[in-house]
């Protein structure tokens, strides 16, 4: 079962929610009254088309305020930096989660580019398969074995939340270290 670490700012989603949501109802009540008073079957269509591509985004929304950011499951560290898919990182090559800074990938204020907190996780340098992955530059980086996730795109970043991160993480090598041992023993 899946263990979530990191939650998704579901905030900034549900403002992302609301544009999509009202041109929802807007098409949605337009083209009803055009069945109902059974006007021109093109305007029918264009309607049903204006109503489908913000039906779409409303639920990619509404999937993407359920995932993660970060969670574990099954020896795998479970990154959420593309809206359509997860990558697994095996876990024995997480060494440790972090704070970091850096630009939000948010407009632009007064000419500046907003800066946000960031969590960044550091993976082992005998990783190099895991070194360099591509990802939605908005949610993150992945670069020389440090995936960063931008904190615009998770819940809020305290010192509390990156010591439970860390405390986990151990706990987990642990775990497995002691599952390992195990497994030899019983050989």
């Amino acid at each position: 079962m899946t263990e979530v670490w990191l939650k998704t700012n579901r905030r900034a989603l549900v403002l992302g929610m609301l544009l999509p949501g009202v041109l929802v109802v807007c098409c949605g009540a337009a083209l009803a009254w055009s069945i109902v008073s059974s006007k021109s079957w093109i305007l029918e269509l264009l309607l049903l088309t204006l109503t489908a591509v913000p039906l779409w985004m409303l639920g990619e929304l509404i999937y993407a305020a359920f995932q993660p950011r970060i969670a574990y499951d099954e020896g795998h560290l479970v990154v959420f930096l593309e809206p359509a898919r997860a990558t697994r990182v095996p876990i024995n090559i997480v060494e440790v989660v972090f704070l970091g800074q850096g630009p939000s990938q948010l407009p632009k204020l007064n000419g500046r580019e907003p800066e946000t907190q960031n969590v960044v996780i550091r993976l082992a340098d005998s990783a190099i398969d895991w070194k360099h992955r591509s990802v939605r530059p908005a949610f993150g980086h992945w670069c020389e074995g440090y995936i960063t996730i931008r904190g615009a795109w998770c819940e809020p970043i305290t010192a509390d939340l990156l010591r439970k991160l860390n405390h986990r993480l151990a706990e987990v090598h642990r775990l497995r270290q002691l599952q390992a041992g195990e497994k030899s023993a019983k050989r």
